[in-house]
């Protein structure tokens, strides 16, 4: 009964906000980087205008740095440019990630030489998709980067996967078997992360990267996030009957652990088969869409 009264009122929260329907938790920074949790993907568009065109030779401008012999040269300039722009305000952005509940990107590469090492490789393989287009006098750039996949960032992150085992609860009669797990955390001071842990109010880690395959991590993502617990119910990637828990709390530096009650992770871990699709990292959390 407790349950479903949980899930009347995730339904009543949903619909308040469900005329201006964007489920996907989506962010933007102050480099105008967009960073969307919920595809885990990174888009920056640039514009750049092109130099000025000079063919006399007796101009007083002809041959200086912000100026080009003809159009060719002139687009190519202002491309250049574009994507030195575009690199920089990636790689600052990106820094600022949240790696878990202790470390951002940046803080995990100055204190760590190999997770450096590989970090650079990502930026060294220039992995992102370009789109380039061309009105009137200036070059309009866009990039767009995934975290998935095997050009993707996670798969330039040296992370340890799949060291420990689930944790042991004494048996339950019946255990239900779940596609997947969602955290509703809307109602948290809550920061989304490329690594977040989900733990038992007594501590005990039930989700985290040191339980779940690296294949799936790295193609899939370790988890995604959005905004509508609708929305993400009817999400492919956790299947047809997903588990939906109300976390209680976070904690870790930066917001990224979420404790849910013990009996509730009984029930998820209870199953195999559930515990299989953990380890696929069939998992959503749902974060407030005001997050900044």
């Amino acid at each position: 009964m407790k349950r479903l009264l949980i899930l009347i009122l995730l339904f009543v929260i949903s619909l308040q906000g469900y005329a201006n329907d964007k489920s996907q938790l989506i962010m933007k920074d102050f480099f105008d980087t967009v960073v969307n949790w919920s595809t885990l993907q990174i888009s920056l568009n640039v514009s750049e205008k092109l130099p000025r065109v000079i063919i006399d030779s007796d101009d007083s401008e002809y041959g200086k740095e912000n100026t080009a012999y003809n159009i060719s040269e002139a687009r190519n300039k202002s491309l250049l440019k574009a994507k030195e722009k575009i690199k920089i305000h990636f790689v600052r952005s990106i820094e600022s990630f949240r790696m878990n509940e202790e470390f951002t990107i940046l803080e995990k590469v100055n204190k760590d030489e190999k997770f450096r090492e590989r970090f650079n490789e990502f930026f060294l393989n220039e992995s992102s998709e370009i789109k380039v287009k061309y009105i009137q006098d200036e070059v309009r750039v866009e990039s767009l980067t995934k975290l998935m996949g095997s050009k993707g960032l996670l798969n330039y992150l040296d992370v340890e996967y799949d060291q420990e085992n689930f944790p042991e609860f004494p048996v339950i009669p019946v255990s239900e078997e779940y596609t997947g797990l969602i955290i509703d955390a809307r109602h948290l001071e809550a920061n989304p992360s490329l690594f977040p842990k989900i733990l038992t109010d007594k501590g005990l880690e039930i989700y985290s990267v040191s339980l779940v395959n690296k294949n799936f991590a790295i193609d899939n993502g370790f988890v995604i996030y959005m905004s509508d617990p609708i929305k993400a119910m009817k999400h492919p990637r956790i299947g047809e009957n997903p588990y939906l828990v109300v976390a209680t709390n976070t904690t870790g530096k930066n917001k990224t652990q979420f404790s849910i009650p013990t009996k509730e992770a009984v029930k998820i871990v209870a199953s195999k088969e559930t515990r299989k699709n953990l380890k696929k990292c069939k998992v959503i959390i749902l974060l407030r869409k005001q997050l900044s």
